[in-house]
């Protein structure tokens, strides 16, 4: 759920935020196109040290507080908007999309027993492309009549009670509290008190 709910945010930005700024902030298909790339540049540069510290609840989050804040900054836009406000949009978006993922697939695969990695990966996709699709239908929903900044309004008021929703599952997420950075580190080390006991019982 939190990956949907994420995933719908960061979805909205690219499918529902590009046609407003095509249809009523007056940019062409190249110029919106261009405004998007610095959340698909930020998403790339901080997935890879997210994911090689194996961080769980911190991203997560980071995942539902960036999407916040840019859901609200979506309610602030209009069309008279500078096009740096755009910029900034997407680079918050940009962070939600590196934070979720990486957080999301670690909690997978540390919560995940070995023999179910498989089909909870399958339902990790299957949720995560629920919310892509949810995204492209609130889409057509609030610009039903055409994209304008009421439309976009709308939108950033659904995405705000998204980004709580998945910032409730995350901080009431008990299961997330001490959670180690590996398997290995989440469930503690026994065997060493059974490997060897002639050491504490010669007899």
């Amino acid at each position: 759920m939190r990956q949907a709910l994420t995933l719908l945010g960061v979805y909205s930005v690219m499918y529902g935020v590009t046609q407003w700024m095509e249809a009523a902030y007056g940019l062409s298909t190249v110029a919106a196109g261009l405004l998007l790339l610095p959340m698909g540049a930020v998403s790339a540069l901080l997935s890879r040290p997210l994911a090689s510290r194996n961080l769980v609840r911190g991203p997560l989050i980071v995942s539902a507080v960036t999407m916040l804040l840019g859901s609200v900054g979506i309610m602030l836009l209009t069309s008279d908007s500078p096009a740096i406000a755009i910029v900034l949009l997407t680079l918050v978006f940009g962070v939600t999309s590196a934070t979720t993922t990486v957080g999301n697939q670690t909690a997978l695969y540390l919560a995940a027993p070995p023999d179910q990695i498989g089909t909870a990966s399958g339902l990790f996709r299957t949720f995560g492309y629920l919310g892509t699709i949810t995204s492209a239908v609130i889409g057509s929903l609030v610009f039903h009549d055409g994209a304008s900044d009421h439309g976009l309004h709308t939108l950033g008021l659904v995405l705000v009670v998204a980004g709580l929703a998945a910032l409730s599952l995350t901080v009431l997420d008990r299961r997330l509290m001490g959670r180690g950075t590996s398997r290995h580190t989440d469930t503690p080390n026994t065997q060493g008190a059974t490997e060897n006991p002639t050491k504490e019982n010669p007899a």
